[in-house]
Formats: structure tokens, C-alpha cells, sequence
């Protein structure tokens, strides 16, 4: 091989290694710091999260007959709904939901710290829109399951289904 050959392969690989690093760089960010989020509001005035979302809906209030709650009925905010965490580092723990979104993840800045492995920095997020309660996955590595599906955005968030990141199971209680 000439000196020029060699120079070039050189200069390849060094390329190729700075490449690689630059992407394991950016991969440990999100997994840390979670994906970077930007808000953006349409010409409705509305942001671009609410998409594939039910219109404006009454929630329904309790029923005269004991007010429960069954597997899989959509709990509203009506109800006095809360997460309880059924296997995994938390299992037992019951989280009361309020008004404010529910941040899940590993980083010590989240509303509920997950001591998994598997879980993101910044990994899920409970809210109440429009009389319902919603779990949508932010971008993380290993992804969130609702029963046995997949999330992508934001669904709503069925009583007594199983909610799994990573080896954390949980479920939303009315």
C-alpha cells in the first residue's frame, strides 16, 4: 500500500471513532437528562400533544350504586384515582393523583423515582387532560407497555391495566 493509502484509512477510522463517540454521547444524555421537548402550538391555539385525543368530554361522575370503578372502565378525574405500584423495587406504593402531571423515571428531578435498570432518566408522565387520565412515554430507551402494547404518545390510561417500565409494574386505582 502507498503512504497516501495508508494516511487515508487512517484518517477513516479516526473519523469513524469520532462518530461513534459523538452518538454514545448522545445517547447517555437522554437516557440521563431525557429527550429534548419542545412545545408547539398550532393556529387553533392548541399544542400539537392533545393530537389523537377525544374532544371535549364530560367527565362522568361516580354511580349511585357504589361508585366502583372496573377493569378496564376510563377512570376520570372525578374519581379519587391513584397509582399503585404492584411488583418491582416499589411494590406497595400507593401514589395519589392530583392535578399535576406524574413525572417517572430514574433522575432524582421526577416526581417518582424509579429504582430500575431498565427505566429512563426521564421515562413517563401521568396527567388529567380533558376529564381523563392519560400515560405517555417521553422518549425513552426501553419503552413503556400498557398491557401488552407499546406506547407512542399519549394514551388514555384504563382501570386495573397493567403499566410497565422496565421491571416496575404498575396500575391506576379509582
Amino acid at each position: 500500500m502507498t503512504e497516501l493509502t495508508v494516511m487515508v484509512l487512517r484518517l477513516a477510522f479516526f473519523a469513524l471513532l469520532w462518530i461513534f463517540v459523538f452518538l454514545v454521547a448522545g445517547v447517555l444524555r437522554q437516557d440521563i437528562f431525557g429527550p429534548r421537548t419542545k412545545v408547539r402550538r398550532r393556529k387553533d391555539g392548541r399544542s400539537k400533544g392533545n393530537r389523537g385525543r377525544p374532544q371535549s368530554t364530560p367527565a362522568a361522575a361516580p354511580t349511585a350504586s357504589g361508585g366502583s370503578v372496573q377493569p378496564g372502565d376510563q377512570v376520570t378525574t372525578a374519581h379519587h384515582a391513584q397509582v399503585v405500584f404492584t411488583s418491582g423495587a416499589l411494590q406497595g406504593r400507593v401514589i395519589p393523583l392530583g392535578g399535576q402531571p406524574v413525572t417517572m423515571g430514574r433522575a432524582g428531578g421526577n416526581d417518582v423515582v424509579l429504582h430500575d435498570d431498565f427505566a429512563s432518566g426521564v421515562h413517563a408522565r401521568v396527567v388529567a387532560d380533558e376529564g381523563l387520565w392519560y400515560i405517555e412515554d417521553l422518549g425513552s430507551t426501553n419503552g413503556t407497555f400498557v398491557g401488552d402494547r407499546r406506547l407512542h404518545g399519549a394514551v388514555p390510561l384504563p382501570a386495573f391495566t397493567p403499566v410497565r417500565i422496565g421491571n416496575t409494574t404498575m396500575e391506576l386505582q379509582a
